[in-house]
């Protein structure tokens, strides 16, 4: 049992690098720059930068959905990277506003998600996800959709937006193409 928790808390630590080092920003994120970001910062419903999210991508399976998710923040509002750990999942990284951060531990909740098959769109309230996360943060005035697509089996994304449904369903199903090419093996 000593040795089975040793090799999860080993895997943990190897993720949690390899994600730093795919998130890390080259500037001060309480910078003057990064609040300027953030305040002229809309999405994009572009189809060429929606198709771009799939282009490119590593080999490896961590890494892919960690560039994936990077990606993702120039075309919603926010989002959270879940990684799966025994049915329990756990946010590792967010965005907000086109800006990704590294979730520290003691915001790392764990949630339990529905059963699904991969590519799936879920449509939930994005109020009780962000606050069974802690990350109310993510949408301070509750006025983002939340969508949940498991992209495999060790990771879901969390991705919220303010589009009208009317716009919303159109530019949703144009990223969950652009995910299943990105996954496909």
């Amino acid at each position: 049992m000593e040795k089975l928790s040793q090799a999860l808390a080993s895997k943990i630590s190897h993720f949690q690098k390899r994600l730093q080092s795919f998130l890390e920003n080259d500037f001060d994120p309480n910078s003057e720059e990064h609040e300027r970001m953030r305040k002229e910062f809309e999405s994009s419903r572009d189809s060429a930068l929606v198709r771009g999210i799939s282009q490119g991508l590593p080999e490896d399976h961590i890494d892919r959905a960690i560039v994936v998710f990077s990606r993702l923040a120039m075309v919603f509002e926010a989002g959270v990277l879940l990684e799966n750990n025994d049915g329990e999942w756990k946010a590792q990284a967010a965005f907000s506003k086109g800006i990704t951060e590294l979730l520290k531990n003691p915001s790392k909740a764990t949630i339990k998600i529905p059963s699904v098959n991969l590519m799936t769109v879920l449509k939930t309230d994005a109020y009780s996800m962000l606050q069974k996360l802690n990350l109310n943060h993510l949408d301070p005035e509750n006025k983002t959709a939340c969508l949940l697509i498991k992209v495999s089996p060790d990771f879901a994304l969390l991705l919220f937006s303010d589009l009208p449904d009317l716009w919303l369903k159109e530019h949703t199903e144009n990223v969950r193409r652009a995910l299943i090419n990105g996954f496909a093996d």
